[in-house]
């Protein structure tokens, strides 16, 4: 209301000063009267058309229109002792004040109206004040009310799942609002730069296992990517670039380029044309109930709950469940929104996280993405059918994800403002060439004919904010157990990656791998654009795997083939230093826009 009543009260003083000029006007042209004249009951009159006017009235037009131009009025008979001419400018004078004050009113009733409906009440009225500004004189309490309460942005009930706020869930970028937008492009840019120390101290500074960090002891790059969304008439289309360590170290845990040409890890391989993009897609939204979305390229995965990008989660390095699941597929995704709080996604890919197919069949799967609250979040994730390992026809695979998050508590006011959970269970297996999901088979001799090549495991996290979001606080972690190790990351021991696997961590049918971890994760967030964060995590195996103090590196550097054991002058054979535990300190600055 003071802003209002600051831009009305220099117009509400003009009809005064326009008065007072009259009256200087009128007392120089009578001069030579006398004292006795001065005071004469004409004068009394003369100084009663002088008083504040009323708003003129108001009449309808014809095409719905106010106008607001005050009529003629009526000429007066002089008054005696008043000339004639003086008697018709004073009428003309008050009938522009009568028009001046209508039009000043008007103004003012429209300016609130266009900041605040019903804000300043038609029938309002302006008096004096002792500083000389225009005060608005409600007519109740009720009205007044109604003007100090701010208007209610309605909720979109047509865009998916845009009728509740989402920023809270694991994985999901928790920014609120875009930076700058367009009708043709919307930009993304992120950095992601960490710190991590082992307490193995490796002396090469290698970390293995993650599929989030690599070094130790320095400050590396993990992640560099700029781009953005693109559309325009219902054509779409996304692309982001990937810098920095993410840019080597995810196609490295690829096997699929090593069949057929253009790969092989030759130039011109495929994990060249891929390394330096994350997502790149184009495709096209058909206006089918909430809509239906037809996109073709590479895009990121869902499976395992956590974003690719560690701004997006509530821990910067995941549970097993997640970091040894895909980051991406490589296909046909067709994403169906039935309703506001349904979405129903088949895929059609090449494969499990690969650039290219390994087999013969490609795979298939899909997303049921389920949100009926503002609080409740289920997600269910199915892969089957593809042929996902090297040199192996035959052998298909099969995996279930699925999660709930829960936001239990939202008390905006208070210190301790939000808490919310996530838990994620999978299950998957192999099946033929080799392999079963259900336990070894045997032929009639008692001769195992098929290991058993499993996937089972869970995560947890439990998430709490503080001060209005400013400051986050995570506990979590979860378990796995991978007999066949089919999923479990490949060390990269003397250079060694998914195609030519290593000597020193097999991965044959029926290797046993059991492994959890947990993790304690620290934020802080004083925009929504950027997070500082801090974790404690710790990992166990049941066999050795994590770097130890002696690395993994062959003394002078990498050397011979990876698939084979490195041998040393003097003919002996050299050993990685592996160990069962790991102990981290991961410090983070991430910066999303």
């Amino acid at each position: 209301m003071k802003s209002s009543v600051i831009n009305v009260a220099p117009y509400s003083l003009l009809p005064v000063a326009l008065l007072l000029s009259v009256v200087l006007i009128q007392t120089s042209r009578c001069y030579g009267q006398t004292e006795d004249q001065k005071q004469s009951p004409s004068s009394t009159r003369r100084a009663a058309l002088v008083e504040p006017a009323q708003p003129a009235s108001s009449d309808a037009s014809h095409d719905g229109t106010t106008s607001t131009t005050p009529s003629a009025p009526p000429a007066k008979a002089a008054e005696p002792g008043v000339p004639a001419e003086i008697t018709r400018e004073l009428e003309l004078m008050k009938a522009r004040i009568e028009e001046l004050e209508s039009q000043l009113k008007t103004r003012a009733a429209g300016d609130q109206g266009a900041t605040a409906s019903s804000a300043v009440p038609a029938t309002a009225e302006f008096a004096s004040s002792p500083s000389a500004e225009a005060v608005i004189q409600p007519q109740s309490e009720s009205s007044s009310a109604q003007a100090a309460a701010p208007s209610t942005p309605a909720v979109d009930t047509q865009t998916p799942f845009a009728y509740a706020d989402w920023t809270w869930l694991n994985g999901t970028a928790r920014n609120k609002d875009a930076v700058w937008d367009s009708k043709f492009f919307t930009p993304e840019i992120r950095f992601d730069t960490h710190f991590v120390s082992s307490f193995n101290h490796p002396k090469d500074d290698t970390i293995d296992g993650s599929s989030e960090i690599f070094r130790s002891n320095e400050i590396q790059a993990e992640q560099i990517s700029f781009g953005g969304d693109f559309h325009w008439q219902n054509v779409r289309g996304r692309v982001l670039t990937m810098f920095g360590m993410f840019a080597v170290t995810t196609p490295r845990n690829d096997a699929s380029t090593g069949r057929g040409q253009w790969g092989n890890n030759s130039p011109q391989d495929m994990r060249n044309a891929y390394r330096y993009v994350s997502e790149a897609y184009g495709g096209y939204h058909f206006d089918v109930n909430h809509g239906l979305n037809v996109d073709a390229g590479i895009f990121v995965s869902y499976i395992g709950l956590f974003s690719y990008y560690n701004f997006d989660n509530w821990a910067y390095q995941p549970s097993y469940v997640s970091s040894n699941t895909p980051w991406f597929f490589n296909g046909l995704r067709i994403q169906w929104f039935p309703t506001n709080k349904l979405k129903i996604e088949p895929w059609i890919i090449n494969g499990w996280q690969s650039y290219a197919r390994f087999g013969n069949k490609p795979g298939l799967g899909g997303q049921i993405l389920w949100r009926p609250k503002p609080w409740l979040s289920l997600v269910f994730n199915n892969y089957g059918m593809g042929e996902d390992t090297l040199g192996l026809i035959g052998r298909s695979r099969i995996h279930t994800d699925d999660s709930v998050e829960v936001k239990y508590y939202d008390r905006p006011e208070k210190t301790l403002d939000k808490m919310a959970f996530s838990l994620t269970g999978d299950l998957g297996c192999e099946y033929g060439g080799g392999a079963a999901c259900f336990g070894d088979k045997k032929d009639a001799s008692g001769n195992i004919t098929a290991h058993k090549q499993a996937f089972l495991g869970w995560m947890a996290y439990n998430r709490f904010w503080f001060n209005h979001d400013k400051y986050g606080l995570t506990i979590g972690g979860g378990q796995i157990n991978n007999p066949g190790r089919y999923l479990t990351l490949v060390p990269p021991i003397n250079g060694a990656d998914a195609i030519s696997g290593t000597p020193y961590f097999t991965a044959n049918p029926g290797d046993p791998f059991k492994a959890w971890d947990a993790s304690l994760t620290f934020d802080y967030m004083p925009r929504q654009y950027i997070t500082f964060r801090s974790e404690y995590g710790y990992r166990h195996a049941n066999v050795p795997y994590f770097v130890g103090r002696g690395g993994i590196t062959p003394p002078g550097g990498n050397t011979g083939t990876p698939s084979q054991p490195v041998i040393l002058p003097g003919g002996s054979t050299w050993q990685p230093d592996l160990r069962k535990d790991e102990a981290a300190v991961r410090l983070a600055i991430m910066v999303k826009f």
